[in-house]
């Protein structure tokens, strides 16, 4: 509910200060006074333009509301647009998305509520069965998602056999090589021994010499051992030594006999260093292409054999597809069909009781209709579009809503829908809806728009005195040479202010007038 609205440098108003309540609020006054500049400060709100609504000679224009606690404002200063939410700076599409949850204006310079086909779409809808959109809406999404994954399937049809015959080719090679972890670096090892063949005879075969040649290591050791243990006898210290060198030769005479089986084992093979060089050169090779080192190659045919999984099991997926498909789209057609009948329904009724309010508003040639146009296909939220007509004149053909009825009219009419079928914001603002109506037709707007306030918090710029007798709050808007004044008005001042609404005098036929019209519209 709108509770307070703040308006700075506006068109004609310099400062005003609004408290609002429930229920219904007028706002009369003289035919140019500038009822309808509160409409359009709250039209900036849900992101009206701003351009030409400044104050002559201000700098900045300022518009804040309050819905429920909530402030919403828009300042708009040398062509720039400051929108926030309380007092955080947003986008104007957000500050526009607010509002809307709070406010619905009506109106022929105003956004109009029901401009778009969804919003149109949503309204009969809130007639129809709850869940029917939903079911619909879930049925439409699993079979786009059955369709969209068979597009992407049957698109990359011959992508796939291309990849399938090198991811093939891939892993083939891989696991024709029979790598094994670790093989590379003990291959090179072997590839080092058997290049170097002489080179290790030579060495070894030296080292062999030393050991137990003349003069031989082992010789001298062993001398040198028994000097040791002969002293030892003499000394307890030396006998220790004398173990620790026995120790040291029996090292030595192992080493030897190793060296010497090593030096046995030293064959020329030529073959098997061809063998070794050709199996380094197959892993390099693979390297080049799959990734540097054995880790790298089987990781590489790993990934390669689940991508090949994945495709080859394609076609299998693309017939379960197809299969689903068809389920699929007998799903979404049965729950697209429950969904239109149940909208069609709704449209005759609304059809029906829409012409009958509106011609009882002071339009009685006029007709309303809820139109349904099928779709080529199914759409996301059903089987047809939805589009509201209307024809004031007999002689007029039926046209959209929004292009066919004057502002008047279309405030009429959405007064109409709003008591058919509820508003979805709280406040609801009319400016209009009195345009061209007398005599009957304004004790049924009037009538209405009181009905629509017991259910919504309802602000109507009129004059209709009818109106204005039915009110819960009142303002007069009030317009002199300098600037013009917002004032509620009360008690006697509203008497005389429907008396001159009523006569366009203050008679005392006029003031009782307004009277027996304020105790006749008292419930």
């Amino acid at each position: 509910m709108l509770e307070r609205l703040e308006v700075q440098n506006l068109a004609v108003l310099e400062r005003v200060a609004l408290e609002f309540g429930p229920g219904l609020t007028v706002l009369t006054g003289e035919t140019g006074a500038g009822k309808s500049v509160l409409v359009d400060a709250l039209s900036l709100l849900l992101g009206e333009k701003a351009e030409g609504l400044m104050r002559p000679g201000a700098d900045t224009l300022l518009v804040t509301a309050f819905f429920n606690g909530k402030s919403l404002s828009r300042k708009v200063s040398q062509g720039r647009s400051t929108p926030r939410i309380e007092g955080e700076v947003v986008s104007l599409k957000e500050l526009s998305d607010e509002a809307a949850q709070h406010l619905t204006i009506h109106a022929q310079h105003a956004a109009l509520a029901l401009s778009s086909r969804k919003a149109q779409r949503r309204l009969l809808d809130s007639q129809i069965e709850p869940g029917l959109l939903e079911q619909y809406q879930r049925a439409y999404s699993h079979f786009q998602a059955i369709l969209s994954e068979t597009e992407r399937l049957e698109a990359a049809a011959r992508e796939r056999e291309r990849k399938l015959d090198i991811l093939r080719f891939q892993t083939s090679e891989i696991d024709q090589a029979k790598l094994m972890m670790g093989e590379d670096e003990q291959l090179l090892q072997e590839a080092e021994r058997l290049r170097h063949l002489e080179t290790l005879r030579e060495r070894v075969s030296a080292a062999v010499a030393l050991l137990s040649g003349d003069g031989d290591a082992l010789g001298l050791a062993t001398l040198a051992s028994r000097e040791v243990k002969a002293a030892g006898r003499f000394d307890a210290e030396l006998e220790h030594l004398g173990q620790d060198l026995e120790s040291a030769l029996d090292g030595l005479r192992a080493v030897s006999r190793e060296l010497e089986d090593y030096l046995e084992s030293l064959e020329a093979d030529p073959q098997r260093l061809e063998e070794v060089e050709a199996r380094l050169a197959l892993i390099e090779k693979l390297g080049r292409k799959y990734g540097e080192g054995i880790p790298a190659i089987l990781a590489f045919a790993e990934a390669a054999r689940r991508e090949l999984a994945e495709l080859e099991g394609a076609e299998d997926r693309l017939a379960e597809l197809h299969a689903q498909k068809e389920s699929a789209w007998n799903a979404l057609i049965a729950a697209g069909e429950q969904l239109s009948r149940a909208r069609a329904q709704a449209a005759d009724w609304l059809s029906r009781k829409a012409s009958e309010e509106i011609r009882a508003l002071g339009m009685p040639a006029a007709r309303f209709r809820v139109g349904l146009s099928p779709l080529e296909k199914p759409g996301p939220d059903g089987l047809e579009e939805v589009q509201l007509l209307f024809s004031a004149n007999p002689g007029l053909g039926e046209a959209p809503l929004e292009k066919a009825a004057s502002g008047g009219e279309l405030s009429r009419v959405m007064l109409a829908l709003a008591l058919l079928t509820g508003s979805e914001a709280d406040t609801v603002v009319f400016d209009e809806v009195d345009t061209g109506v007398g005599g009957e037709a304004a004790w049924q707007v009037a009538e209405r728009l009181a009905r629509l306030a017991q259910q919504r918090q309802v602000l109507v710029v009129t004059h209709l005195p009818q109106i204005a007798a039915r009110a819960h709050t009142h303002y007069r808007v009030v317009k002199n040479s300098q600037s013009v004044q917002v004032q509620q008005v009360q008690d006697e001042e509203r008497v005389r202010e429907l008396a001159r609404m009523l006569s366009g005098s203050y008679s005392e036929a006029a003031l009782e007038h307004a009277r027996e019209l304020l105790m006749g519209s008292v419930t």
